[in-house]
């Protein structure tokens, strides 16, 4: 409803309220003025008829006292009008005529017995008649005296004059008088509203004007403009309000522009209003910035990958989804995190870089755009669908988070959030290169470049952190110490490019042994350490026995010779056979000099016999 006739209708009932309460006034005001005018002709008429009934009194001719009454009662409006006598003046006149004169109803009796004049009103739709009794009462004050012709007493009721009129013509005529107050008011409330709405019209038609236009702001459409107006005021006004939301138009779509490219175009709110969306990109620029700073100051790669999570789950509310890691020097993948209960649409391991679409393209792939449009990816529900968002860090590491939607809901939800995903990506790209590379150059750093295995580097961090904590849970190591024989000799005789390539495949063969509780250490020249976790007597010695037998199967072709090698290998248990690490692998050691003293190509378990030339158990 427009103001303007909001305005003109709040007026109208306001006058006619007061119009109403000013007719209900002059309504009672007329009703009762009419009554009080009846009430004083039938107080006049009380009076004529006491006088002229006192006057037949003295005069002796009461007999022709009906003859007055009839006269009175012929007077205009009066309908009826009789006279009534108390019990003491009907008994002192017993005898004569006034004796007839009782009380006719309720009424008459009230009166004489109070004293107090009784007016009772009856009106319908057409009549309206008024019935007043009016007492007459003793008093010596009277001329003459009523107290010297009735035996009575000062104040008493001697009767009483009851008279019925018929104001139906005074009711009409206030009704008449009524209705030309309304009239008139009628018609003087026409002509103000019309000369009010007349003047307001321009002011209301502005107030309408702005409030469309600010409304229209307030959705988000910041291209509506205010129209002129028609008065002075209008138009400083809406040039002021126009000024202002062309300046926030243009200070938004800028803002808009180059914060939404920042985040890759992240979809706005459904309303499209600049200034929710500008704020929406801020606090999400917000966040990434805490995100970056937090996982700046993280220590490993997987502490990395939870704060990515936690992005997901919580931050962008998205509810199934996996995170797969490739490896592109080996060309496999494994999962990073995957939703309780969320099964991956596939389960690629290996030869990822050309069967996974998303990795091999390095694009978006979701499988609403195409039916199958990646053939190796197949949602186990019919209903699901799912968006591969591929993110490449560097050379040897790739990343794919594979979102799973449950309906059409939560598919179109997702739309809005792959921009912000992405963003979130790029600022984890740099610091999970640099993890990366560190993580590298530390491997590097405690590898063997030649064989691939751990070096004293290694054996010297995994002392100083994983050793004492699994000896307080009872952890028992198995120590073995491996040289192969005669190993000066090969270097000696074919150079020592023949002895690095058969350290490598002693390598080979260590691995393809041991399993994921040992650890190999290239522990300096052709000596080799095995770490053997949770190991026990028989474990220990058939390990050792299997590495022996395998390297001696390997048979060496260089130039014209052919020949194998072998391995002698002694080992000893901490902390069973000492507290002291460092000196279980002296015991090794000794053990496995112990091997190639007494014939090599064999197996020794130290024991103290074993002990000699100068070393002490206490050594």
């Amino acid at each position: 409803m427009r103001s303007n006739t909001k305005i003109t209708l709040i007026i109208f009932s306001i006058v006619v309220l007061l119009t109403s309460i000013i007719v209900v006034l002059v309504a009672i005001g007329s009703r009762q003025i009419g009554y009080d005018g009846v009430k004083k002709k039938a107080y006049l008429t009380a009076d004529i008829v006491k006088n002229s009934l006192t006057s037949h009194m003295v005069n002796g001719n009461m007999s022709q006292r009906d003859v007055f009454l009839d006269s009175i009662s012929q007077l205009k409006n009066v309908q009826s009008l009789w006279l009534v006598r108390s019990k003491s003046v009907s008994e002192q006149f017993e005898n004569s005529s006034l004796a007839n004169e009782n009380p006719r109803d309720d009424i008459d009796l009230e009166v004489l017995k109070t004293g107090v004049e009784k007016i009772v009103i009856e009106e319908s739709l057409y009549t309206a008649n008024l019935r007043i009794t009016i007492p007459y009462t003793a008093s010596s004050l009277d001329k003459p005296n009523c107290l010297s012709c009735h035996n009575a007493k000062e104040g008493e009721v001697l009767g009483a004059i009851s008279l019925s009129f018929d104001i139906s013509e005074d009711r009409g005529s206030n009704i008449m008088v009524l209705l030309y107050i309304i009239g008139t008011i009628s018609i003087f409330l026409i002509i103000f509203l019309i000369f009010i709405r007349k003047k307001i019209t321009p002011y209301t038609n502005s107030f309408d004007s702005l409030a469309n236009v600010l409304k229209k702001v307030h959705e988000g459409d910041y291209s509506i403009r205010a129209n002129a107006g028609v008065l002075k005021e209008d138009k400083e006004v809406s040039n002021w309000l126009n000024e202002l939301i062309e300046k926030l138009e243009t200070v938004l779509t800028g803002i808009e522009k180059n914060l939404t490219s920042f985040v890759h175009n992240r979809a706005s709110n459904i309303n499209h209003d600049k200034l929710i969306s500008a704020k929406e990109i801020i606090e999400d620029i917000s966040e990434i910035y805490h995100y970056k700073k937090t996982i700046e100051n993280d220590l490993t790669i997987d502490d990395i990958y939870h704060r990515l999570v936690l992005v997901l789950k919580e931050r962008l509310e998205i509810e199934n989804f996996l995170i797969f890691e490739t490896d592109l020097i080996k060309d496999i993948r494994k999962t990073i995190f995957a939703t309780e209960g969320v099964i991956a649409c596939c389960d690629l391991k290996q030869n990822i870089k050309d069967v996974c679409r998303a990795e091999r393209l390095n694009n978006i792939v979701a499988s609403e755009n195409f039916p199958q449009i990646c053939r190796v990816a197949k949602c186990k529900n019919s209903n699901e669908s799912y968006v591969c968002i591929p993110f490449y860090i560097n050379e040897q590491r790739n990343l794919v988070i594979q979102i799973i939607s449950k309906d059409e809901e939560q598919s179109n939800s997702l739309k809005y959030k792959i921009g912000i995903i992405k963003k979130y990506l790029e600022e984890t790209k740099p610091i999970l290169e640099s993890k990366i590379l560190m993580e590298a150059l530390r491997q590097k750093n405690l590898t063997d470049s030649l064989t691939g295995l751990y070096n004293r580097k290694y054996l010297d961090e995994i002392v100083e952190k994983e050793l004492s904590s699994d000896i307080k849970d009872g952890v028992v190591y198995a120590i073995m110490f491996l040289d192969i024989d005669y190993f000066k000799m090969v270097n000696d005789t074919y150079g020592h490019d023949v002895g690095d390539d058969i350290l490598r495949k002693l390598a080979i063969t260590m691995k393809k042994s041991i399993g994921a509780n040992e650890t190999l250490i290239r522990y300096g020249g052709e000596e080799f350490l095995i770490l053997m976790k949770n190991a026990t007597q028989e474990s220990a010695k058939d390990l050792a026995d299997k590495i022996n037998k395998d390297f001696s199967k390997i048979i060496f072709n260089y130039g014209a010779d052919n020949f194998s090698k072998t391995v002698s290998i002694g080992y000893s248990f901490f902390p069973t056979d000492t507290d002291q690490f460092w000196k279980c692998i002296k015991y090794a050691d000794i053990s496995l000099y112990e091997a190639k003293a007494t014939g090599r190509n064999k197996v020794v378990r130290f024991s103290k016999e074993i002990l000699k030339n100068g070393d002490k158990t206490e050594y």
